[in-house]
Protein backbone atom coordinates (compact mmCIF):
# COMPACT_ATOMS: atom_id res chain seq x y z
CA UNK A 1 0.00 0.00 0.00
CA UNK A 2 1.58 3.21 -0.86
CA UNK A 3 2.06 6.29 1.47
CA UNK A 4 -0.91 8.65 -0.50
CA UNK A 5 -3.44 5.48 0.39
CA UNK A 6 -3.03 6.16 4.10
CA UNK A 7 -3.84 8.76 6.67
CA UNK A 8 -1.21 9.65 9.37
CA UNK A 9 -2.13 11.03 12.59
CA UNK A 10 1.20 12.65 13.87
CA UNK A 11 2.66 12.55 17.48
CA UNK A 12 5.72 15.33 17.45
CA UNK A 13 8.33 14.39 19.57
CA UNK A 14 10.86 17.12 20.99
CA UNK A 15 13.32 16.79 23.53
CA UNK A 16 16.05 18.87 25.30
CA UNK A 17 18.88 18.21 27.62
CA UNK A 18 21.73 20.12 28.81
CA UNK A 19 22.65 16.53 30.31
CA UNK A 20 23.17 15.34 26.92
CA UNK A 21 25.33 18.55 26.13
CA UNK A 22 22.35 19.47 23.88
CA UNK A 23 21.99 23.01 25.07
CA UNK A 24 22.28 24.74 21.79
CA UNK A 25 20.27 27.14 20.09
CA UNK A 26 20.05 24.34 16.79
CA UNK A 27 18.66 22.50 19.05
CA UNK A 28 16.00 24.09 20.64
CA UNK A 29 12.57 22.96 21.27
CA UNK A 30 11.27 25.69 19.39
CA UNK A 31 13.53 24.77 16.39
CA UNK A 32 12.39 21.30 16.46
CA UNK A 33 8.62 21.87 16.45
CA UNK A 34 9.40 24.60 13.45
CA UNK A 35 11.41 21.98 11.59
CA UNK A 36 8.67 19.40 12.09
CA UNK A 37 5.32 21.04 11.42
CA UNK A 38 6.91 22.65 8.16
CA UNK A 39 7.44 18.56 7.39
CA UNK A 40 3.71 17.90 8.02
CA UNK A 41 2.49 20.95 6.65
CA UNK A 42 4.28 19.80 3.33
CA UNK A 43 2.38 16.30 3.22
CA UNK A 44 -1.08 15.88 2.78
CA UNK A 45 -1.69 12.74 4.25
CA UNK A 46 0.00 13.85 7.41
CA UNK A 47 -2.48 15.68 10.22
CA UNK A 48 -0.48 16.65 13.78
CA UNK A 49 -2.82 14.64 16.23
CA UNK A 50 -0.39 16.50 19.79
CA UNK A 51 3.13 17.67 20.43
CA UNK A 52 5.04 15.93 23.09
CA UNK A 53 8.08 17.61 24.84
CA UNK A 54 10.58 16.63 27.26
CA UNK A 55 12.43 19.43 28.24
CA UNK A 56 15.32 19.09 30.55
CA UNK A 57 15.47 14.91 30.35
CA UNK A 58 18.20 12.93 29.42
CA UNK A 59 18.11 10.53 26.09
CA UNK A 60 20.17 7.84 27.94
CA UNK A 61 16.45 6.47 29.33
CA UNK A 62 13.33 6.46 28.27
CA UNK A 63 11.11 7.33 31.65
CA UNK A 64 10.05 10.70 30.22
CA UNK A 65 6.63 11.94 31.19
CA UNK A 66 5.56 13.07 27.63
CA UNK A 67 7.57 10.14 25.94
CA UNK A 68 5.50 8.17 28.16
CA UNK A 69 2.14 9.51 27.34
CA UNK A 70 2.75 9.28 23.81
CA UNK A 71 3.38 5.82 24.05
CA UNK A 72 -0.18 5.23 25.63
CA UNK A 73 -1.25 7.25 22.88
CA UNK A 74 -0.34 4.45 20.35
CA UNK A 75 -1.71 1.75 22.32
CA UNK A 76 -5.05 3.48 22.23
CA UNK A 77 -4.43 3.76 18.43
CA UNK A 78 -4.77 7.48 18.49
CA UNK A 79 -1.68 7.83 15.99
CA UNK A 80 0.25 5.93 13.44
CA UNK A 81 3.13 8.27 13.10
CA UNK A 82 5.96 9.51 15.54
CA UNK A 83 8.59 12.42 14.13
CA UNK A 84 11.54 13.76 15.18
CA UNK A 85 14.12 16.13 14.01
CA UNK A 86 16.73 13.77 14.36
CA UNK A 87 17.34 10.04 16.13
CA UNK A 88 19.25 11.73 18.94
CA UNK A 89 15.85 13.73 20.07
CA UNK A 90 14.26 10.02 19.99
CA UNK A 91 16.94 8.73 22.52
CA UNK A 92 20.90 7.79 23.13
CA UNK A 93 20.66 4.55 24.39
CA UNK A 94 21.29 2.43 21.43
CA UNK A 95 19.73 -0.60 22.56
CA UNK A 96 16.36 1.25 23.65
CA UNK A 97 16.09 3.21 20.88
CA UNK A 98 16.85 0.45 18.51
CA UNK A 99 13.89 -1.64 19.78
CA UNK A 100 11.59 1.33 19.68
CA UNK A 101 12.62 1.82 16.20
CA UNK A 102 12.71 -1.99 14.97
CA UNK A 103 10.48 -3.66 17.17
CA UNK A 104 7.74 -1.62 19.23
CA UNK A 105 6.79 1.19 16.30
CA UNK A 106 6.57 -1.99 13.82
CA UNK A 107 4.33 -4.10 15.87
CA UNK A 108 2.04 -1.17 16.58
CA UNK A 109 1.90 -0.17 13.14
CA UNK A 110 3.40 2.64 13.58
CA UNK A 111 5.78 4.89 10.90
CA UNK A 112 9.03 6.33 12.54
CA UNK A 113 10.61 9.21 10.90
CA UNK A 114 13.84 11.33 12.13
CA UNK A 115 14.01 14.10 9.73
CA UNK A 116 17.65 15.10 9.42
CA UNK A 117 19.05 11.16 9.91
CA UNK A 118 16.71 10.49 6.62
CA UNK A 119 15.63 7.53 8.72
CA UNK A 120 12.02 6.08 7.73
CA UNK A 121 11.22 2.76 9.03
CA UNK A 122 8.40 2.10 6.34
CA UNK A 123 11.02 2.71 3.41
CA UNK A 124 13.93 0.58 2.38
CA UNK A 125 16.77 3.20 2.70
CA UNK A 126 20.92 3.39 3.58
CA UNK A 127 20.30 5.46 6.10
CA UNK A 128 18.35 3.09 8.15
CA UNK A 129 20.89 0.62 7.95
CA UNK A 130 23.02 3.13 9.83
CA UNK A 131 20.61 3.43 12.62
CA UNK A 132 22.32 0.74 15.12
CA UNK A 133 25.76 2.76 14.52
CA UNK A 134 24.19 6.52 14.76
CA UNK A 135 22.82 5.36 17.75
CA UNK A 136 25.64 3.73 19.35
CA UNK A 137 27.65 7.28 18.72
CA UNK A 138 24.57 8.93 20.38
CA UNK A 139 24.81 7.07 23.58
CA UNK A 140 29.00 7.65 23.80
CA UNK A 141 28.02 11.50 23.19
CA UNK A 142 26.02 11.28 26.18
CA UNK A 143 28.52 8.85 27.78
CA UNK A 144 31.08 11.21 27.67
CA UNK A 145 29.44 14.35 28.40
CA UNK A 146 28.23 12.44 31.32
CA UNK A 147 32.44 12.16 31.79
CA UNK A 148 33.35 15.43 31.84
CA UNK A 149 30.45 17.17 33.70
CA UNK A 150 31.39 14.37 36.91
CA UNK A 151 34.95 15.51 36.62
CA UNK A 152 34.04 18.92 36.84
CA UNK A 153 31.80 18.37 39.96
CA UNK A 154 35.00 16.36 41.85
CA UNK A 155 37.14 19.03 40.85
CA UNK A 156 35.02 21.61 42.39
CA UNK A 157 33.95 19.56 45.62
CA UNK A 158 38.06 18.68 45.85
CA UNK A 159 38.38 22.39 46.32
CA UNK A 160 35.54 22.83 48.63
CA UNK A 161 32.83 24.39 46.37
CA UNK A 162 30.12 23.65 47.90
CA UNK A 163 27.16 23.34 44.85
CA UNK A 164 23.86 21.98 46.74
CA UNK A 165 20.68 23.64 46.73
CA UNK A 166 20.81 24.22 50.39
CA UNK A 167 22.96 25.29 53.00
CA UNK A 168 23.70 22.43 55.88
CA UNK A 169 21.61 22.87 58.82
CA UNK A 170 23.51 26.03 61.03
CA UNK A 171 25.28 27.96 57.46
CA UNK A 172 23.26 29.67 54.65
CA UNK A 173 25.31 30.33 51.40
CA UNK A 174 27.17 33.19 50.93
CA UNK A 175 25.98 35.97 49.16
CA UNK A 176 28.70 37.10 48.24
CA UNK A 177 31.21 34.14 47.15
CA UNK A 178 29.40 31.52 45.51
CA UNK A 179 30.23 28.21 47.23
CA UNK A 180 31.11 29.49 50.28
CA UNK A 181 29.27 29.07 53.75
CA UNK A 182 29.15 31.69 56.81
CA UNK A 183 27.59 30.63 59.83
CA UNK A 184 23.72 31.34 60.47
CA UNK A 185 23.21 32.99 63.80
CA UNK A 186 19.74 31.77 64.39
CA UNK A 187 20.16 28.06 63.66
CA UNK A 188 23.80 27.69 64.53
CA UNK A 189 22.31 28.60 68.14
CA UNK A 190 20.40 25.02 67.26
CA UNK A 191 23.43 22.63 66.46
CA UNK A 192 25.37 23.70 69.20
CA UNK A 193 22.80 23.10 72.31
CA UNK A 194 22.72 20.06 70.66
CA UNK A 195 26.18 19.12 70.84
CA UNK A 196 26.29 20.09 74.27
CA UNK A 197 23.27 18.60 75.61
CA UNK A 198 25.26 15.19 74.15
CA UNK A 199 28.27 16.56 76.23
CA UNK A 200 26.37 16.54 79.35
CA UNK A 201 24.93 12.63 78.80
CA UNK A 202 22.01 12.94 77.00
CA UNK A 203 20.57 10.29 74.18
CA UNK A 204 19.37 11.14 71.41
CA UNK A 205 15.93 10.37 72.36
CA UNK A 206 16.32 12.63 75.50
CA UNK A 207 17.44 15.52 73.01
CA UNK A 208 14.96 15.37 70.79
CA UNK A 209 12.20 15.17 73.63
CA UNK A 210 13.99 18.64 75.13
CA UNK A 211 14.25 20.57 71.79
CA UNK A 212 10.80 19.61 71.02
CA UNK A 213 9.73 20.49 74.64
CA UNK A 214 11.84 24.19 74.26
CA UNK A 215 9.74 24.38 71.09
CA UNK A 216 13.13 24.56 68.87
CA UNK A 217 12.79 24.92 65.16
CA UNK A 218 13.82 21.72 63.20
CA UNK A 219 15.83 22.04 59.87
CA UNK A 220 13.16 20.86 57.85
CA UNK A 221 10.76 23.81 59.42
CA UNK A 222 13.79 26.27 59.11
CA UNK A 223 13.80 25.68 55.49
CA UNK A 224 10.78 26.41 54.95
CA UNK A 225 10.61 29.98 57.31
CA UNK A 226 13.30 30.91 54.74
CA UNK A 227 11.48 30.51 52.24
CA UNK A 228 13.72 27.17 50.49
CA UNK A 229 11.26 24.57 50.93
CA UNK A 230 7.69 24.25 51.52
CA UNK A 231 7.34 20.76 53.41
CA UNK A 232 4.88 20.22 55.74
CA UNK A 233 4.47 17.77 58.77
CA UNK A 234 8.47 18.43 58.91
CA UNK A 235 8.08 20.43 62.48
CA UNK A 236 9.07 17.75 65.41
CA UNK A 237 12.85 16.79 66.02
CA UNK A 238 13.83 12.77 65.12
CA UNK A 239 16.33 10.94 66.75
CA UNK A 240 18.08 9.80 63.14
CA UNK A 241 18.03 13.83 62.77
CA UNK A 242 19.79 14.60 65.80
CA UNK A 243 22.22 11.81 65.16
CA UNK A 244 22.89 13.18 61.88
CA UNK A 245 23.75 16.25 62.98
CA UNK A 246 25.99 14.93 65.98
CA UNK A 247 28.34 13.28 63.38
CA UNK A 248 28.80 15.83 60.38
CA UNK A 249 32.49 16.88 60.33
CA UNK A 250 30.57 20.32 58.16
CA UNK A 251 30.29 22.01 61.50
CA UNK A 252 34.02 21.56 62.04
CA UNK A 253 34.94 24.13 59.35
CA UNK A 254 34.92 21.37 56.51
CA UNK A 255 33.13 20.73 53.27
CA UNK A 256 31.87 17.09 53.50
CA UNK A 257 30.61 16.21 49.91
CA UNK A 258 29.94 13.05 47.41
CA UNK A 259 27.68 11.15 50.06
CA UNK A 260 25.49 10.48 47.49
CA UNK A 261 26.36 9.20 43.37
CA UNK A 262 24.34 8.12 40.21
CA UNK A 263 23.94 4.42 39.53
CA UNK A 264 24.98 5.49 36.04
CA UNK A 265 24.51 7.86 33.44
CA UNK A 266 21.62 6.32 32.18
CA UNK A 267 19.76 6.61 36.10
CA UNK A 268 18.75 9.86 37.85
CA UNK A 269 18.53 6.92 40.73
CA UNK A 270 21.20 7.84 43.61
CA UNK A 271 23.59 5.73 46.03
CA UNK A 272 24.98 6.02 49.34
CA UNK A 273 28.47 6.21 49.24
CA UNK A 274 30.74 4.77 51.67
CA UNK A 275 31.87 7.03 54.79
CA UNK A 276 35.35 6.23 53.52
CA UNK A 277 34.94 7.81 49.98
CA UNK A 278 33.31 11.25 51.05
CA UNK A 279 34.98 14.21 49.79
CA UNK A 280 36.55 16.33 52.51
CA UNK A 281 37.92 19.27 52.04
CA UNK A 282 39.56 21.02 55.46
CA UNK A 283 39.07 24.46 56.77
CA UNK A 284 36.89 25.67 53.86
CA UNK A 285 34.20 27.74 56.04
CA UNK A 286 34.00 28.74 59.79
CA UNK A 287 33.35 26.10 62.38
CA UNK A 288 30.29 26.09 64.62
CA UNK A 289 31.96 22.92 67.12
CA UNK A 290 35.49 22.72 67.70
CA UNK A 291 37.90 19.37 67.01
CA UNK A 292 37.97 19.22 70.96
CA UNK A 293 33.92 18.69 71.49
CA UNK A 294 32.91 16.98 68.20
CA UNK A 295 35.98 14.50 69.88
CA UNK A 296 34.64 13.85 73.43
CA UNK A 297 30.98 13.92 71.73
CA UNK A 298 32.69 10.50 69.91
CA UNK A 299 34.12 9.45 72.61
CA UNK A 300 30.48 8.97 74.49
CA UNK A 301 29.43 5.46 74.98
CA UNK A 302 25.76 6.53 74.77
CA UNK A 303 26.67 8.01 71.45
CA UNK A 304 25.09 5.61 68.50
CA UNK A 305 22.80 5.10 66.28
CA UNK A 306 20.61 1.84 66.87
CA UNK A 307 21.82 -1.48 65.24
CA UNK A 308 19.12 -2.38 63.10
CA UNK A 309 19.12 -6.43 62.57
CA UNK A 310 17.88 -7.74 59.44
CA UNK A 311 19.29 -11.18 59.33
CA UNK A 312 17.99 -13.32 55.52
CA UNK A 313 16.79 -16.51 57.28
CA UNK A 314 13.58 -14.21 58.73
CA UNK A 315 10.78 -15.17 56.36
CA UNK A 316 8.62 -12.31 57.18
CA UNK A 317 11.20 -9.63 57.06
CA UNK A 318 10.34 -7.55 54.22
CA UNK A 319 6.49 -7.84 54.79
CA UNK A 320 6.08 -6.42 58.39
CA UNK A 321 4.91 -2.79 58.30
CA UNK A 322 4.02 -0.27 61.19
CA UNK A 323 -0.16 -0.26 60.50
CA UNK A 324 -0.15 3.54 61.66
CA UNK A 325 2.39 4.95 59.81
CA UNK A 326 3.00 2.62 56.91
CA UNK A 327 6.68 2.90 57.77
CA UNK A 328 8.69 -1.11 57.72
CA UNK A 329 9.15 -2.12 61.17
CA UNK A 330 13.06 -2.47 62.86
CA UNK A 331 14.31 -5.43 63.48
CA UNK A 332 16.92 -5.14 66.67
CA UNK A 333 18.10 -7.69 68.68
CA UNK A 334 17.96 -7.94 72.30
CA UNK A 335 20.32 -10.70 74.00
CA UNK A 336 18.18 -14.05 72.76
CA UNK A 337 14.88 -12.09 71.42
CA UNK A 338 14.52 -10.22 68.27
CA UNK A 339 12.59 -7.27 68.57
CA UNK A 340 10.18 -5.50 66.09
CA UNK A 341 9.61 -2.31 66.35
CA UNK A 342 8.13 1.35 64.84
CA UNK A 343 11.02 3.50 63.67
CA UNK A 344 9.05 6.47 63.70
CA UNK A 345 7.94 5.89 67.27
CA UNK A 346 10.96 5.27 68.63
CA UNK A 347 12.26 8.63 66.66
CA UNK A 348 9.67 10.61 68.20
CA UNK A 349 6.70 9.46 69.52
CA UNK A 350 4.68 12.55 68.29
CA UNK A 351 5.38 11.09 64.69
CA UNK A 352 3.58 7.58 65.29
CA UNK A 353 1.90 6.21 68.59
CA UNK A 354 1.98 2.96 67.50
CA UNK A 355 4.50 1.75 70.26
CA UNK A 356 4.54 -1.76 69.92
CA UNK A 357 7.39 -4.03 70.53
CA UNK A 358 6.97 -7.92 69.74
CA UNK A 359 8.99 -10.76 69.99
CA UNK A 360 9.67 -11.49 66.08
CA UNK A 361 9.40 -15.05 66.27
CA UNK A 362 6.04 -15.18 68.46
CA UNK A 363 4.57 -13.90 64.99
CA UNK A 364 5.73 -15.93 62.87
CA UNK A 365 4.56 -18.87 64.75
CA UNK A 366 1.07 -17.26 64.79
CA UNK A 367 0.87 -16.27 60.70
CA UNK A 368 1.95 -19.72 60.41
CA UNK A 369 -0.71 -21.56 62.04
CA UNK A 370 -3.16 -18.86 60.55
CA UNK A 371 -1.89 -20.23 56.85
CA UNK A 372 -2.34 -23.49 58.39
CA UNK A 373 -5.87 -23.44 59.68
CA UNK A 374 -6.79 -21.33 56.44
CA UNK A 375 -5.87 -24.17 54.18
CA UNK A 376 -8.05 -26.65 55.63
CA UNK A 377 -10.93 -24.07 55.87
CA UNK A 378 -10.30 -23.73 52.05
CA UNK A 379 -10.83 -27.45 51.64
CA UNK A 380 -13.52 -27.67 53.88
CA UNK A 381 -15.80 -24.86 52.41
CA UNK A 382 -14.67 -22.17 50.23
CA UNK A 383 -13.26 -25.14 46.69
CA UNK A 384 -16.74 -25.50 45.23
CA UNK A 385 -17.13 -21.93 45.66
CA UNK A 386 -14.25 -20.44 43.95
CA UNK A 387 -14.57 -23.24 41.59
CA UNK A 388 -18.14 -21.94 40.37
CA UNK A 389 -16.35 -18.38 40.20
CA UNK A 390 -13.83 -19.34 37.88
CA UNK A 391 -16.47 -20.71 35.31
CA UNK A 392 -18.75 -18.05 35.94
CA UNK A 393 -15.59 -15.29 34.93
CA UNK A 394 -14.22 -17.40 32.55
CA UNK A 395 -17.79 -16.84 30.69
CA UNK A 396 -17.37 -13.42 31.08
CA UNK A 397 -14.58 -13.12 29.58
CA UNK A 398 -15.36 -15.20 26.12
CA UNK A 399 -18.44 -12.56 25.98
CA UNK A 400 -16.13 -9.12 26.29
CA UNK A 401 -13.41 -10.91 23.98
CA UNK A 402 -16.40 -11.65 21.88
CA UNK A 403 -17.14 -7.69 21.79
CA UNK A 404 -14.24 -5.79 21.69
CA UNK A 405 -13.69 -8.62 17.96
CA UNK A 406 -16.27 -6.90 16.79
CA UNK A 407 -15.06 -3.22 17.67
CA UNK A 408 -11.87 -4.14 15.92
CA UNK A 409 -13.73 -5.07 12.79
CA UNK A 410 -16.02 -1.91 12.76
CA UNK A 411 -12.29 -0.03 13.24
CA UNK A 412 -10.91 -1.99 10.72
CA UNK A 413 -14.38 -0.68 8.28
CA UNK A 414 -14.15 2.84 9.11
CA UNK A 415 -10.22 3.00 8.72
CA UNK A 416 -10.98 1.73 5.13
CA UNK A 417 -13.54 4.10 4.29
CA UNK A 418 -11.03 6.95 5.07
CA UNK A 419 -8.72 5.95 2.83
CA UNK A 420 -11.16 5.45 0.00
CA UNK A 421 -12.50 9.07 0.83
CA UNK A 422 -9.06 10.49 0.80
CA UNK A 423 -8.51 8.57 -2.79
CA UNK A 424 -11.82 9.89 -4.16
CA UNK A 425 -10.87 13.15 -3.19
CA UNK A 426 -7.13 13.22 -5.16
CA UNK A 427 -8.89 12.16 -7.85
CA UNK A 428 -11.71 14.79 -7.36
CA UNK A 429 -14.36 12.40 -6.83
CA UNK A 430 -15.88 14.36 -3.98
CA UNK A 431 -15.56 18.50 -3.27
CA UNK A 432 -13.07 19.83 -1.00
CA UNK A 433 -15.95 20.96 1.30
CA UNK A 434 -18.10 17.11 1.19
CA UNK A 435 -14.53 15.72 1.80
CA UNK A 436 -14.00 17.77 5.28
CA UNK A 437 -17.34 16.76 6.32
CA UNK A 438 -17.29 13.06 5.83
CA UNK A 439 -13.71 12.76 6.97
CA UNK A 440 -14.61 14.89 10.42
CA UNK A 441 -17.53 12.58 11.03
CA UNK A 442 -15.26 9.70 10.06
CA UNK A 443 -12.16 10.83 12.30
CA UNK A 444 -15.26 10.99 15.17
CA UNK A 445 -16.46 7.71 14.39
CA UNK A 446 -12.96 5.89 14.72
CA UNK A 447 -12.05 8.32 18.02
CA UNK A 448 -15.48 6.71 19.99
CA UNK A 449 -14.68 3.24 18.47
CA UNK A 450 -10.80 3.73 19.69
CA UNK A 451 -12.10 4.99 22.94
CA UNK A 452 -14.58 1.94 23.36
CA UNK A 453 -12.31 -0.55 22.51
CA UNK A 454 -9.35 0.96 25.15
CA UNK A 455 -11.97 0.13 27.88
CA UNK A 456 -13.30 -3.05 26.51
CA UNK A 457 -9.54 -4.13 26.78
CA UNK A 458 -9.39 -2.52 29.92
CA UNK A 459 -12.63 -4.59 31.44
CA UNK A 460 -10.83 -8.00 30.01
CA UNK A 461 -7.66 -7.32 31.80
CA UNK A 462 -9.88 -6.99 34.92
CA UNK A 463 -11.49 -9.97 34.56
CA UNK A 464 -8.38 -11.55 33.97
CA UNK A 465 -6.62 -10.41 36.88
CA UNK A 466 -9.32 -12.12 38.89
CA UNK A 467 -8.84 -15.06 37.56
CA UNK A 468 -5.13 -15.15 37.54
CA UNK A 469 -5.37 -14.01 41.41
CA UNK A 470 -7.96 -17.28 41.99
CA UNK A 471 -5.28 -19.34 40.26
CA UNK A 472 -2.36 -18.19 42.14
CA UNK A 473 -4.60 -18.44 45.35
CA UNK A 474 -5.38 -22.42 44.72
CA UNK A 475 -1.65 -23.06 43.84
CA UNK A 476 -0.45 -21.30 46.37
CA UNK A 477 -2.24 -22.95 49.17
CA UNK A 478 -1.20 -26.10 47.81
CA UNK A 479 2.10 -25.93 48.29
CA UNK A 480 1.20 -25.34 51.88
CA UNK A 481 -1.21 -28.84 52.26
CA UNK A 482 0.30 -30.70 54.46
CA UNK A 483 3.42 -28.76 55.31
CA UNK A 484 5.24 -28.77 58.91
CA UNK A 485 5.92 -26.07 60.37
CA UNK A 486 9.99 -26.32 59.54
CA UNK A 487 8.84 -26.80 55.73
CA UNK A 488 7.63 -23.03 55.92
CA UNK A 489 10.90 -21.82 54.92
CA UNK A 490 10.31 -23.63 51.05
CA UNK A 491 7.18 -21.08 50.63
CA UNK A 492 7.76 -17.74 49.10
CA UNK A 493 5.35 -15.87 51.19
CA UNK A 494 5.53 -13.01 48.64
CA UNK A 495 3.27 -15.22 46.46
CA UNK A 496 0.82 -15.24 49.46
CA UNK A 497 0.92 -12.50 51.59
CA UNK A 498 1.16 -8.55 50.45
CA UNK A 499 1.93 -7.12 53.67
CA UNK A 500 1.46 -7.76 57.44
CA UNK A 501 0.48 -4.96 59.53
CA UNK A 502 0.86 -4.46 63.37
CA UNK A 503 -0.50 -1.58 65.67
CA UNK A 504 0.42 -2.70 69.43
CA UNK A 505 -0.43 -6.00 69.75
CA UNK A 506 -3.09 -6.63 66.68
CA UNK A 507 -1.62 -8.06 63.81
CA UNK A 508 -3.19 -7.60 60.42
CA UNK A 509 -2.16 -10.36 57.58
CA UNK A 510 -3.13 -8.69 54.06
CA UNK A 511 -3.25 -12.06 51.41
CA UNK A 512 -2.90 -10.86 47.73
CA UNK A 513 -6.11 -12.26 47.22
CA UNK A 514 -8.42 -10.23 48.81
CA UNK A 515 -8.54 -12.30 52.55
CA UNK A 516 -7.96 -10.63 55.56
CA UNK A 517 -6.88 -12.51 58.94
CA UNK A 518 -6.37 -10.54 62.04
CA UNK A 519 -5.19 -11.82 65.62
CA UNK A 520 -3.47 -10.58 68.88
CA UNK A 521 0.13 -12.01 70.25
Amino acid sequence: MSNKQVIYNVGMYLRLSKDDGDDIESESITNQRKLIKDYINKNENMKLYDEYADDGYSGANFNRPDFQRLLKDIESKKINMVITKNLARLGRNYIETGNYIEKYFPDHRVRYIALLDNIDNFKESVSNDFVPIKSVFNEKHCRDTSIAVKKTKRRKMEEGFYACNTAPFGYKKDPDTPGKLIIDIDASKTVKKIFDLKLKGYTANEIVKYLDKNKYVTPAEYMKIRGQEHIENKNLWRRSTVNRILCNKVYLGHCVRGKTQNISYKSKDRIFVKRNDFIITKNTHEPIISEEVFEKVHDTKKYGAVKEYNETNYLLKDLIYCKNCGKKLIFKKVRKRVVIYCRNHDENPKLCNNNCRLDYFTIENKVFEYISNMYKEYLKNNRVKDNLYKKYTENVIKVLEEDLKQLNISLGQINFRITSLYNQRLSEKVSEDDYKNRYNTLIEQRKDLSDNIADKEKEIKKEKNKLNTLNEKKSILKKIERLDKKDFKNVNFEELIEKIEVLKKEIQVNFNFAEVGKFKV
